[in-house]
C-alpha cells in the first residue's frame, strides 16, 4: 500500500500551475462586425492568410485579411441572398470556398455554393433540407454536407434528413452530387429507440429519416469513412464514401448524474491464490500440460459474509476442460462429438475471499455437487443420447481409455457415458433459504442445491423426456416445468446467467443466444434473447420478458457480433446488470446494461401465438414485436469493459454487485487456462467502482454554485465533433451542448416539477417532493418524449439535456472517457462570477444546459494532442492534453468575454500553415459577432509534461462539497504549513474535509 504525506500546499502548487496556463493561450486579436448574432462559422484559407466566415442574420459570407493575426480586416462582403435564405457553413480548400446556403423556405432543399478564394462566385449544386455543416474530405477531392431538415415551426412539413457527398475532384465547376437518404432504417425505429437512439418527434410520428437531422461531420483519417452527428437524436451516422451508404446509426448513450467515472482493479486470480489447484494431467498423446481450476462461468457476492474488507464470492466453473466439437461427418455419427480432456471431472462451486483494497485472495472452498444421493458426482457430459453431443475422450495406449469408439483418421476417440442430471454450468447465485440456484446452458436447465452441494430440483423443459433415440419417463431429465419451446435452444447457447429477487423469491435465467426457434435461420439473423422468471418455491414459471441485443441482426460497425448474454445480477426493483458481449478479445464489445423490467411484456400471459401467427418471437425485429403488442425491457448502457481497461478475455461471464459500496465485479472464463481465451489464460477479477463526479448543478433558483449528483440521465446531444488518429486508432470527439425540440407544434421541454414521478422508481413520495422543489430539480429541464416506461403517465426515468463536458469514442462507438463535471467544477473555481451565466446572469442556465460546450478541435503540437472546447455560456475554451485518450488531462481554462461572447466554432490552425508560424485557434464567437485569433503558445507542452507525471491527482481543487478525491486508493495525512497534522486517512479514495478550516 503507498503511503504519502500530503502537504496542503500542494493544492496552492496545482492551482497556481492552472494560473500558468491559461496565460498559455493568448489573444491576438480579433474582427468586430458590430453586429449581434455574426460570425457563427468560420474556416481559415492558410493560402492567402484568409479567414471567411457567415453572419446568417445578414446572408452574408465576409472575407477576413489575417495576415496580420493582431488587426485583422475585412476584405470583402458577399450577399447570398441570390443563392438562398442564409449561410449555415462555410469550408476552404485550395481556392475552393464552399457555402452551405438553405433554401428561402427552410424546409425546401439548400444549396452548396462555391466561391474562389477572391468571393469569386463559380457554381453552385443542390443538397438537400435545410444543409448545415459541410467539411472537405482530407484530400479536397469531396465535400459532405449534413443536410439538417428541420421541420416548419408548426410542424406540419418535416422533410428528411440525409447527407450530400459532392465530388469536387474535377474541381467546383464540374461538381456532382450524391444523395445519401436515411429512409432504409425507417422500419428500424424500435430498433434504435432499443438502442437508445432518439425517434420521437412531431409526437412520435416523425420516421427515422424525418427525425435524424445530422448537423456535424467529421470524416475519417482515411478519407473512406464519415461520422455524422445527429443532435437531437443523440446518435452518430456512420457514413462509407467509398459506396456512399450508411453503414450504421451509433447511439451515443446516456450519461448516469449518480454515477461517475468507471476504474477498474485488476486481480488475477491464480497469481493471489497460493498453490492454485491443478484438477489433473491429461495423459494422452504423450501427456498434456497440466489442467487448473479455472472456466468460471458465473458470479455470486455473498453480502451475508462479507465485509468492508473481505469479499465473499462464489463462482462455478462449466462442464470442465474440453476441446472443440468434432464434426459429425468426419467420424460417421449423428451428432458432433465433444472432447473431455479430464473425463473425470466432477461439476462444483468454488467459494473464494477477496480483499478489494489489496488485492490478496483465499480459495476458501470447492463445493463438489452430487445427485440426491449425497454421493454420486455430477459431471459435464450430455444428457441425451442422439440428441447432444457425444461426450469423448482421447484415447491412446497411455491412458485408461483403451478402446476407440470413433477415429477422424488422425485421431481416435472413447466413448464417455452420458449423464441425464448433467450440466454446462454458467450461473450461481445463493437464495434466501440458503440454497444455491445455477443454470445451465446445455439442456438449458435450471438447478436447485443445497449448500453441501446436494441436488435439490432440476427444471427443464416440458417435453424434454421424448428428446434423443429413446423416449424416457417424464421427469428423467429433471422435473419438466419450463415452457417446451426452450428444447429449442442453439445447442450449448442455453442458460448462460441466472439472478434472484429475494424480495418476491424469484429466480430470472436468461438464455445466452437467440433460440433456433423454429430453426437455426435466426442465427445471426435475430436480437431476441428471452429471460424466464420461475417461483425458487414451485419451480414454475411466473414470467417471461423479451431481451433484444445490441448488434446481432445487423452488426453494423463491429468488429464482430454481439450475439450472446455473459452474466447477469439483480440490483433490486426490477433493475439488472447484465453483460452482453461478442467475441472480439482486444477491441470488442463487453457492454454492462442496465436493464428495468418496468413496461416490459410478460409473454407468458401474452404469447405472440394469441397476437400474430405463421412466425416466431426469435423472427421478429425490434419494430414487428412492438407492432405485435412486445415490448422489450427496458436498456440503458452503463459501459464497455474493454474500454475501461478489463480486457482480460473475449469471454466476460461473471458479473455481481456490491450493494454497500455500488461497485461492479466481473470475472472471466478463461477455458481451464487452456484455449488462449483472450489476453490472458487467468482468471482475473475485475472490480469496478464509479466516482460520483458525474454531479452538475441543477438549478437556477438556489441561489448557489450547487454541484451535486442527481437521478437523472444526461442525453448527450453533442453539437460539433470532430476526430484524430492517435497511435494508428480512430476517436470521435463531442461538445456534449444539449438541445430539444422546441416549436409551436410540437415541443418536448418540460420541467421535472411539472412531471408526475413514479414514487416507486424515486423513492417514495416524500422523496419525490424534495426532488421537485425549486432549489433540487424542480427547474429542471428535461423532455416528455421518453422516461414513461410502461406508458401509465407518471415517469419512471429522468432525463436532462447534455452532458455539460466533452466525450471521446473509440471508432466502434464505445465512450472511453468522458470528462463528467470538470467544466463545472473548473468553472466554479477559475471564474466562478459567470457560473453558468445566462446574458449576465449567475447560475442562470444551471436549469437547462450549464455551461452548453458547441465547439471543439484538435490540434497536434511537440507530439501531443490537445482538444480545445469552446463553451457557449460562459465563453470559455477548455484544454485538455488527449495524447492518452482514455486519460487526458485538463491543461488550461480561457476567455476574453470583454470582447468575444459565445465561442460558436474553433478552427486549429497548425504553426505549419498559419499566418506567424505560431499555431493557433480561429474562432467564431456568436453573441459579440467576432472572430477572434489565439495563439497556443509552445511551453504548454511542457505544462502538459508536468501534468502527466503527477503520480496522482487530487480533485476537486478546491474542494467545493466538502470531500476530496484521489485517484487511487491510498493512506497518508493531511498537514499544515506548520506541520501539524491535521487530518489522517486509511486506505481511501475519498477525504472529508468538512472539519478543515475554510479556505485553507
Amino acid at each position: 500500500m503507498k503511503k504519502f504525506t500530503l502537504l496542503v500546499g500542494l493544492g496552492l502548487l496545482f492551482s497556481g500551475l492552472k494560473a500558468q496556463i491559461v496565460q498559455e493561450l493568448q489573444h491576438l486579436g480579433s474582427y468586430e462586425t458590430g453586429l449581434v448574432e455574426a460570425a457563427e462559422v468560420v474556416a481559415y484559407d492558410k493560402d492567402h492568410q484568409q479567414i471567411f466566415f457567415t453572419t446568417a442574420s445578414e446572408n452574408l459570407l465576409s472575407i477576413l485579411d489575417a495576415s496580420n493575426p493582431a488587426a485583422p480586416t475585412l476584405l470583402k462582403e458577399i450577399d447570398l441572398s441570390p443563392y438562398g435564405g442564409g449561410p449555415n457553413s462555410v469550408a476552404y480548400y485550395n481556392g475552393m470556398v464552399a457555402v452551405a446556403v438553405e433554401a428561402n423556405t427552410k424546409t425546401d432543399n439548400g444549396f452548396v455554393v462555391f466561391f474562389d478564394e477572391n468571393g469569386n462566385y463559380i457554381n453552385q449544386v443542390t443538397a438537400g433540407a435545410l444543409p448545415d455543416m459541410l467539411t472537405f474530405n482530407n484530400d479536397g477531392t469531396k465535400i459532405i454536407v449534413a443536410n439538417e431538415g428541420e421541420p416548419n415551426d408548426d410542424y406540419t412539413i418535416d422533410p428528411e434528413g440525409s447527407i450530400t457527398v459532392v465530388d469536387v475532384s474535377g474541381g467546383a465547376a464540374s461538381a456532382t452530387t450524391t444523395q445519401i437518404p436515411f429512409t432504409a432504417w425507417n422500419d428500424k425505429k424500435v430498433s434504435l429507440q432499443n438502442k437508445g437512439v432518439r425517434i420521437f418527434g412531431n409526437n412520435g410520428t416523425a420516421t427515422v429519416a424525418q427525425d435524424l437531422e445530422p448537423e456535424y461531420i467529421t470524416v475519417t483519417a482515411d478519407n473512406n469513412y464519415a461520422y455524422v452527428n445527429c443532435q437531437e437524436a443523440n446518435a452518430l451516422v456512420y457514413i462509407n464514401l467509398m459506396t456512399n451508404e450508411v453503414v450504421d446509426i451509433l447511439p451515443l448513450g446516456y450519461k448516469n448524474h449518480m454515477l461517475g467515472t468507471p476504474s477498474v482493479k485488476l486481480i488475477n486470480l491464480n497469481e493471489e491464490v497460493t498453490s492454485w489447484p491443478v484438477l489433473g494431467t491429461p495423459a494422452y498423446n504423450g501427456g498434456q500440460p497440466a489442467v487448473s481450476l479455472g472456466g468460471f462461468s458465473g458470479l455470486f457476492y455473498s453480502e451475508a459474509e462479507s465485509t468492508s474488507s473481505s469479499y465473499v464470492f462464489y463462482a462455478v466453473p462449466d462442464r470442465g476442460p474440453n476441446d472443440a466439437p468434432v464434426a459429425k461427418a468426419s467420424v460417421g455419427t449423428s451428432q458432433n462429438l465433444r472432447p473431455y480432456k479430464l473425463p473425470d471431472y466432477q461439476a462444483r462451486i468454488v467459494k473464494f475471499t477477496v480483499n478489494p483494497t489489496t488485492g490478496a485472495t483465499t480459495l476458501d472452498e470447492q463445493i463438489m455437487l452430487v445427485r440426491q444421493d449425497g454421493t454420486t458426482p455430477i459431471t459435464g457430459t450430455g444428457n441425451i443420447p442422439g440428441y447432444d453431443e457425444i461426450p469423448v475422450t482421447y484415447t491412446d495406449a497411455s491412458t485408461a481409455y483403451t478402446n476407440a469408439d470413433y477415429t477422424d483418421g488422425t485421431t481416435s476417440y472413447h466413448e464417455l457415458a452420458y449423464d441425464e442430471l448433467a450440466g454446462d454450468f454458467e450461473g450461481v447465485l445463493i437464495d434466501k433459504d440458503g440454497d444455491f440456484w445455477l443454470c445451465d446452458e446445455n439442456r438449458p436447465a435450471i438447478y436447485q442445491v443445497a449448500s453441501n452441494g446436494t441436488l435439490k430440483n432440476r427444471f427443464v423443459s416440458a417435453g424434454a423426456s421424448l428428446l434423443g433415440d429413446t423416449p424416457q419417463a417424464p421427469g428423467y431429465y429433471g422435473t419438466e416445468t419450463l415452457p417446451a419451446v426452450y428444447n429449442k435452444r442453439w445447442a450449448n447457447r442455453g442458460f448462460e446467467a441466472i439472478a434472484y429477487d429475494s424480495d418476491a423469491d424469484v429466480i430470472y435465467a436468461f438464455i445466452q443466444s437467440p433460440m433456433y426457434n423454429p430453426s437455426s435461420e435466426t442465427k445471426n439473423k435475430s436480437d431476441v434473447i428471452r429471460i424466464l422468471a420461475i417461483s425458487a418455491e414451485t419451480g414454475l414459471p411466473v414470467a417471461e420478458y423479451v431481451y433484444l441485443l445490441e448488434r446481432n441482426a445487423i452488426s453494423g460497425h463491429s468488429t464482430s457480433r454481439v450475439d450472446k448474454i455473459g452474466d447477469a445480477v439483480y440490483k433490486g426493483n426490477g433493475t439488472f446488470w447484465v453483460i452482453e458481449r461478442d467475441s472480439d478479445s482486444k477491441e470488442g464489445k463487453k457492454y454492462v446494461f442496465e436493464i428495468k423490467l418496468t413496461g416490459a411484456t410478460n409473454i407468458l400471459t401474452n404469447p405472440i401465438s394469441a397476437l400474430t401467427t405463421g412466425t416466431t418471437l426469435e423472427l421478429m425485429s425490434a419494430d414487428e414485436l412492438a407492432t405485435a403488442g412486445i415490448q422489450a425491457v427496458h436498456k440503458t448502457k452503463v459501459l464497455n469493459l474493454p474500454s475501461i481497461g478489463y480486457i482480460s478475455s473475449d469471454k466476460a461471464e461473471g458479473i455481481a454487485y456490491i450493494p454497500t459500496t455500488g461497485e461492479m465485479v466481473v470475472l472471466n472464463d478463461n477455458d481451464f487456462g487452456l484455449a488462449g481465451a483472450g489476453i490472458t489464460d487467468n482468471s482475473v477479477l475485475g472490480i469496478i467502482s464509479f466516482d460520483n463526479n458525474n454531479s452538475f448543478d441543477a438549478s437556477n433558483r438556489d441561489d448557489a454554485i450547487n454541484i451535486a449528483n442527481w437521478p437523472t440521465l444526461g442525453m448527450l446531444l453533442p453539437d460539433a465533433i470532430t476526430s484524430v488518429s492517435i497511435d494508428g486508432k480512430e476517436y470521435i470527439l463531442t461538445a456534449n451542448e444539449g438541445d430539444s425540440r422546441d416549436y409551436d407544434g410540437y415541443s418536448e421541454e418540460e420541467r421535472v416539477k411539472d412531471l408526475i414521478l413514479d414514487e416507486t422508481a424515486f423513492g417514495g413520495a416524500a422523496n419525490v417532493t424534495s426532488l421537485q422543489a425549486d432549489e433540487n430539480l424542480g427547474r429542471l429541464k428535461t423532455t416528455s418524449a421518453q422516461g414513461d416506461l410502461d406508458g401509465d403517465n407518471d415517469f419512471d426515468i429522468v432525463y436532462s439535456y447534455g452532458a455539460r463536458g466533452f466525450s471521446i469514442f473509440d471508432a466502434y462507438g464505445n465512450l472511453v472517457f468522458d470528462s463528467a463535471n470538470d467544466f463545472e467544477t473548473i468553472a466554479s473555481t477559475e471564474d466562478a462570477a459567470f457560473f453558468n451565466e445566462d446574458e449576465g446572469d449567475l447560475d442562470g442556465r444551471s436549469d437547462d444546459k450549464g455551461p452548453e460546450p458547441e465547439s471543439i478541435a484538435v490540434g497536434k503540437m511537440g507530439g501531443n494532442t490537445y482538444a480545445f472546447i469552446g463553451c457557449e455560456r460562459n465563453s470559455a475554451i477548455m484544454v485538455y492534453d488527449i495524447s492518452n485518450p482514455s486519460a487526458p488531462e485538463f491543461i488550461s481554462y480561457y476567455n476574453n468575454r470583454d470582447l468575444d461572447v459565445s465561442v460558436e466554432v474553433i478552427n486549429f490552425v497548425p504553426s505549419t500553415e498559419s499566418m506567424n508560424g505560431q499555431n493557433l485557434l480561429v474562432c467564431g464567437n456568436e453573441i459579440s459577432g467576432t472572430v477572434s485569433i489565439i495563439q497556443v503558445n509552445g511551453d504548454i507542452n511542457s505544462i502538459s509534461e508536468q501534468v502527466k507525471a503527477a503520480q496522482f491527482s487530487i480533485y476537486p481543487n478546491p474542494a467545493v462539497d466538502s470531500t476530496l478525491k484521489l485517484s487511487e486508493v491510498l493512506s497518508g495525512r493531511i498537514v499544515n504549513t506548520n506541520g501539524q497534522v491535521v487530518l489522517s486517512f486509511e486506505n481511501t479514495k475519498e477525504i472529508a474535509v468538512d472539519t478543515l478550516t475554510k479556505g485553507l
